[in-house]
């Protein structure tokens, strides 16, 4: 990726397929970044903001729905919409982005370069992790801000990987061509359009009831995760944990208890931080004490339990022609096209991005 001069910021792309294609590179880069190990919940290197570097130089308007989008689709495709976390998401998101694009166009308006792209993903970075420990601490305590230090450190040095990638890849100026699915608007679909009469008809009810029963199920997953913050008790608490991870069994996602183990950890280790109540043991001079102990407890189930009920909606059937679906539509092909390559994970993100025509099925 090039970063973009002042010239550039003449080519203000906003198209909603561009929009879309970047977003749904947010996902490419948050799927590849899942395939390396990560032992701390929260810790994450942030390769999705190498499609955000990339798009800085677009307009305003554009670059913010860009910072929107991603936070939604990503906590779509996480199973996360529904709770807690999607709120930390899209601040994270939107703050950060507008940090960088501002950063980005100082450089413009000051007719020099004050900051490189390096210094634009360490300091977007950074305010990520502040942002992110900032709303966790109003929900698991002031202990959090302990995290702080060791989250800032290493943000910078995932911004810098993230600043190297965004130069070493090549992000394609214009989305390519998305065949079988949603098409860039203007072009005529490949679906064939529905009959006339009984099949229309037939077509126009069976989207009434996929309908209702969408709204349905994300009442009852929104009625669900919010219920969960209303109970302090732990064994109930872990009633709703077990029931929620059967129900997303239910709903064929798959069930991954790691992420859940190591949440636990982090919610418990920082309610911990800060002692309440009576002392259980000692180690050295710090004191782990019954009410904290407890309330971690609770805390860390409650976000497990709603994090597991949003996950049932992560399978959700989302309207293709709006930009949620079109993002979903170049993702999905995207991924397909990631999965076929053979080869390391940087010469199929590189094959992925050199595609001008995707496939979706």
């Amino acid at each position: 990726m090039r970063f973009h001069s002042n010239s550039s910021t003449k080519k203000n792309p906003s198209d909603q397929n561009r929009i879309a294609y970047l977003i749904a590179l947010t996902l490419l880069f948050s799927y590849a970044e899942m395939l390396l190990p990560r032992f701390i919940p929260f810790f994450r290197l942030g390769l999705s903001n190498i499609a955000v570097l990339s798009a800085l130089h677009i307009s305003f308007p554009s670059f913010f729905a860009l910072t929107v989008f991603k936070a939604l689709a990503t906590s779509l495709m996480s199973g996360t919409l529904f709770s807690p976390f999607v709120v930390i998401s899209l601040f994270q998101s939107v703050f950060s982005g507008i940090l960088m694009f501002s950063l980005f166009h100082m450089n413009n308006f000051s007719g020099k370069k004050l900051f490189s792209l390096y210094g634009i993903s360490i300091l977007g970075s950074s305010f990520s992790a502040a942002v992110q420990i900032f709303f966790s601490a109003i929900y698991l305590g002031r202990g959090t801000f302990l995290l702080l230090g060791p989250m800032l450190i290493f943000n910078a040095v995932s911004g810098i990987f993230t600043a190297f990638l965004a130069r070493f890849l090549e992000i394609p100026a214009e989305a390519p061509i998305l065949c079988g699915g949603s098409l860039p608007l203007g072009r005529t679909s490949l679906r064939p359009t529905p009959s006339v009469g009984s099949n229309a008809a037939h077509n126009a009810c069976s989207k009434k009831s996929s309908r209702f029963f969408t709204i349905s199920k994300i009442i009852v997953i929104l009625s669900l995760s919010a219920t969960v913050f209303f109970i302090d008790s732990i064994p109930v608490l872990s009633v709703f944990f077990v029931l929620s991870i059967l129900l997303q069994f239910l709903s064929g996602r798959k069930i991954m208890i790691f992420p859940h183990i190591c949440l636990w950890l982090f919610v418990i280790i920082s309610t911990i931080l800060i002692p309440s109540g009576k002392v259980f043991f000692q180690i050295g001079t710090f004191s782990v004490t019954q009410g904290a102990l407890f309330s971690g407890i609770a805390k860390a189930l409650k976000l497990s339990a709603a994090s597991a009920f949003s996950q049932c909606a992560a399978n959700l059937n989302i309207p293709e022609k709006n930009l949620l679906g079109l993002t979903l539509s170049y993702y999905r092909a995207l991924l397909k096209l990631l999965k076929d390559t053979p080869g390391n994970i940087i010469h199929r993100l590189k094959t992925a991005l050199c595609a001008t025509e995707l496939h979706c099925e």
